[in-house]
């Protein structure tokens, strides 16, 4: 059915027919859900830019493809929260060329989703450029020495400069962060301990995501954007329209009225 249906898309797209909204201007068109779609036209993220970098087992695997807005908005973040000789933000999967299933995913298949390394430090405090996708407890610790590398921490402070930077980005609506609880719980923590408004830690709180239905999440961020509003008509599919998700992901209108004065956050400048 999925085929069937991605076929006739591809057609109406060569077609360029306007009954689907589709205009083949080579702009990227996010198609279909999180799980079951594609990504047409999708750009290549370069595999460094500033305050970014795929470290390389992402950069083999290829799988670097998404929108323009996740695209820009993975490159607008990390400039954001750049700080120069410090550790960089690494960045794993986006989507294989062209969407739909790939080996290690069950969802990216729409260009939308970017897994996200934590920033971590030393057990005393000192950053450290992250690799790998390292398991946290809830206690913010690697395990130690069972994973393969030394004892690392959670930085709370990064990994929250990082979520709020996304959350309130111009570039893409982030739609949900998926993270393991308890380090939900630590983010949320720390921001309420600098004094983050109160509407700004709560969109976090509607943003930030246990996924139910697969891994915990407790070694990197997965990051989602809505659809873009051009790519709705053309059949790109919101998790909350569909799924387990409409309830977390739900948004009272005018919520987002308090964020307006919120500037987005620019360190290491």
């Amino acid at each position: 059915m999925r085929s069937a249906l991605f076929a006739a898309f591809a057609l109406a797209l060569a077609s360029g027919c306007a009954e689907l909204g589709v205009v083949g201007d080579g702009s990227t068109i996010a198609w279909g859900k999180g799980n079951d779609g594609a990504v047409i036209d999708g750009i290549r993220l370069p595999v460094s830019g500033d305050g970014y970098w795929v470290p390389p087992r992402w950069q083999a695997r290829g799988s670097l493809y998404g929108t323009d807005e996740i695209v820009d908005l993975i490159v607008g973040v990390a400039r954001r929260i750049e700080v120069r000789g410090g550790p960089r933000l690494g960045v794993g999967d986006l989507a294989p060329r062209g969407g739909g299933p790939s080996e290690h995913h069950r969802s990216h298949q729409t260009g939308r989703d970017v897994d996200i390394l934590y920033f971590m430090t030393t057990p005393r405090g000192e950053p450290v450029e992250n690799t790998a996708m390292r398991h946290v407890g809830a206690d913010g610790f690697t395990a130690d020495p069972s994973d393969g590398g030394p004892r690392l921490r959670f930085d709370e402070k990064r990994n929250w400069q990082v979520v709020r930077a996304l959350i309130t980005a111009r570039e893409a609506e982030v739609e949900v962060i998926f993270l393991y609880e308890p380090l939900i719980l630590r983010l949320l923590d720390h921001a309420r301990a600098i004094g983050e408004p109160e509407a700004l830690v709560a969109l976090a709180r509607a943003r930030l995501h246990q996924p139910t239905d697969s891994a915990k999440h407790d070694d990197h961020m997965h990051v989602r954007i809505a659809c873009p509003a051009g790519d709705r008509g053309a059949g790109c599919i919101d998790a909350r329209a569909h799924d387990e998700l409409a309830a977390p992901l739900a948004r009272a209108p005018g919520d987002l009225a308090p964020l307006a004065a919120i500037a987005p956050l620019v360190v290491g400048r």
